[in-house]
């Protein structure tokens, strides 16, 4: 998998003067040079050089030439993903509010990496965060992970994380759940390329008991698991997961959510089928 640029966005109320946005990251602690140009700000951090500019506009959902110029899919944009943000917000149901309201934001990307997937990211998240403060700032928007959240929202998913010693991989990634049609049902992860691992998926069939935020839950630890012991899933490999039942991972299929992407899909093996 390459290695994709990392890119963000903070929602605002309107847009923001550039010259606001250059007082604001200088007041950001433990930063590198921060220097203004015509259309952005550079901003030196331990994980590469950002660029910083600002939009008097909505962010471009729908619009496919301007996302490339925000970094297009190699940075994870792609047409759609703040409308899917908003309706997969179960983790903070603010973020659908926050998405309509907004009428600006500050686009924030890795223009030159120093550093790995996951500093990189946090790098970004660190920005978007002190940019909260401005009482104009609405969330953070991490596009690659259709993930809407405020302030309030990270600081408590970073609190838990430290307290069970895991990533706050729930700041940057969304959990979704869709319809596959004939009763079937996907839970997935989207956004996991922000932390170098490939996107995943889970199947439910109809007629499987399975409570999805359960199946969430598996996909959670499961990445969890990776992120932290490194290493990578294997075809076919098994696990024990919700239900009480046996899961095979398949490598590089297809997913079934947008956006169009591979991912490792998990299938649950009736009871007493032959895991071989």
């Amino acid at each position: 998998m390459t290695s994709p640029t990392h890119a963000i966005a903070v929602l605002f109320r309107e847009g923001l003067p550039l010259e606001s946005l250059h007082g604001m990251l200088r007041g950001v602690q433990g930063l590198g040079e921060i220097a203004p140009a015509r259309d952005h700000v550079r901003v030196d951090t331990d994980a590469g050089i950002v660029f910083a500019s600002t939009f008097g506009a909505p962010w471009p959902d729908d619009d496919e030439e301007s996302l490339a110029e925000l970094g297009g899919p190699a940075a994870g944009l792609f047409p759609a993903a703040l409308a899917r943000a908003g309706a997969q917000d179960a983790l903070w149901p603010g973020g659908e509010l926050a998405a309509r309201a907004h009428r600006g934001f500050v686009h924030l990307i890795m223009a030159e990496a120093t550093g790995g997937p996951l500093a990189q990211i946090e790098a970004l998240e660190r920005l978007g965060v002190a940019l909260l403060s401005h009482p104009d700032a609405l969330c953070v928007f991490f596009p690659a992970g259709e993930s809407l959240r405020d302030g309030n929202i990270i600081g408590k998913i970073r609190a838990v994380s430290a307290e069970q010693e895991a990533l706050p991989i729930q700041i940057w990634v969304n959990g979704r759940l869709a319809d596959a049609g004939m009763g079937t049902r996907i839970a997935d992860l989207v956004g996991l390329a922000q932390i170098g691992l490939s996107d995943c998926e889970a199947v439910i069939p109809e007629g499987q008991r399975l409570a999805p935020f359960e199946v969430l839950g598996f996909l959670l630890d499961v990445t969890h698991h990776l992120a932290s012991q490194g290493g990578a899933l294997e075809d076919g490999v098994i696990y024990d997961g919700p239900g009480g039942l046996r899961w095979r991972a398949g490598l590089d299929a297809d997913g079934q959510i947008d956006p169009p992407r591979k991912v490792v899909r998990w299938i649950p093996l009736s009871p007493g089928e032959d895991a071989s």
